[in-house]
Order: C-alpha cells, then structure tokens, then sequence
C-alpha cells in the first residue's frame, strides 16, 4: 500500500514538472538589437516561441509591439512565422531619459465551446504572451531631450569640468614663473662666479672706494 503511494506520488511529481517545464519552454520571449538608443533611432525586435497555428488553415495572431506596457502606445506590427519567430523595427518614441518597458502581446477572438451561438467572440491572450523586456532612452537631440533643462548632476560635472580647467591655468602660470625665476637666478649666480674669478685690480671699483 505505501508503494502504491509513494508510485502515484511520484508520477504526479513527474507530471507536474513536466508540465512546469513545457509552459517555461513556450514563454514568449523578446530580444533587441540595443538595449538603449537616443529617440528617434530604430530598434530591431526579434522574438520566439509566439503561437502559430497549427492545423485547420486559420491564419496567425499578429503580435503586437507596445511601449510602457500592454495598452501602451504601439511601435510596430508583425505576424509571427511557422516556428513562432518574429522580426520587426520601431522607431525611439520622444521620451524622456530613463527606463521603459517593451512589450509584446498576442490577443486573438475565441468563442467559448459552452457559449450561445450569438455570443461575440472574447479577447485570449495566447498562451505564454504577453513578453516583456526593458529598454533604456538615452539622452540625445531629440526634441524632448533638446529642450530638457540640465540637471543638477550635469551641472556639478561642467562646474568640476571648469574649476580644473582654472586650476590647470594656474599650475601652467606658477610653473612658467617659477622657470622664469630660475632662470634669473641661475644667470645671477654665474655673473658672481665670474666676477669673483677676476683679478682684483679688473674689477670695477665705485669712484671714492
């Protein structure tokens, strides 16, 4: 009796994790060609494991490519190949510096089999969508980031920026008069030493000494 259980147990383990394994194997997934770009600048998406049908002659989903989440506003449109596989662009809203989400959904009309005839159809998810993926927009020249005001970050870095410029100008400055002092005392020192080795009546002597 106890291995009965214990064999029934461990073929429900079995299946569970089979199950668990085939659901993570078809999760969508997202993929760019950069993970950060100025707006404006296109962006190639690739993507795998979305639904295709497989039989009865019914046409695909299109996948849907959103910005910020799955209502969002949407970049781009594509319809996925035989093997689940899509491939498409957008274009780099007008957004702010920072992080955003891309995402990706599958949404196809199904009619319930317990449903009346004259039912609409409801809008499914396909099974492992929507996929998600992050995407950072830098700073650059388009139009939000030209009339962005700098931030504080950036204007302590072009303070740091001219205070060593300052300080190099003042190191440059030191050092040359410093060489300049140098080099008078050092023509100073020569005409003593030559002085000193000349005969004491060749020296000029002041009128009245």
């Amino acid at each position: 009796m106890v291995k009965r259980a214990a064999g029934a147990a461990g073929t429900l383990l079995l299946v569970a994790v089979g199950g668990m394994a085939f659901a993570c194997a078809n999760l969508a997934t997202l993929s760019l060609s950069t993970s950060q770009a100025t707006p404006g600048a296109t962006v190639t998406v690739n993507g795998s494991s979305f639904s295709y049908p497989q039989a009865g002659g019914q046409a695909p989903t299109p996948v849907v490519i959103h910005w910020r989440n799955e209502t969002g506003p949407v970049l781009a449109q594509t319809v996925p190949d035989r093997f689940g596989a899509i491939t498409t662009s957008f274009t780099v809203p007008a957004a702010e510096p920072g992080d955003y989400a891309v995402v990706a959904t599958q949404v196809t009309a199904r009619r319930s089999a317990e449903a009346p005839a004259d039912a609409p159809p409801v809008q499914v998810a396909e099974l492992g969508t929507p996929a998600r993926t992050q995407f950072r927009v830098l700073a650059g020249r388009g139009p939000v980031a030209a009339l962005r005001s700098p931030t504080g970050d950036e204007l302590g870095e072009s303070s740091t920026e001219l205070d060593s410029s300052i300080w190099i100008a003042m190191i440059a400055t030191l050092g040359a008069v410093a060489v300049l002092l140098l080099g008078s005392g050092l023509v100073a020192f020569l005409y003593q030493s030559r002085q000193a080795k000349l005969p004491a009546e060749a020296r000029w002597v002041p009128p009245g000494w």
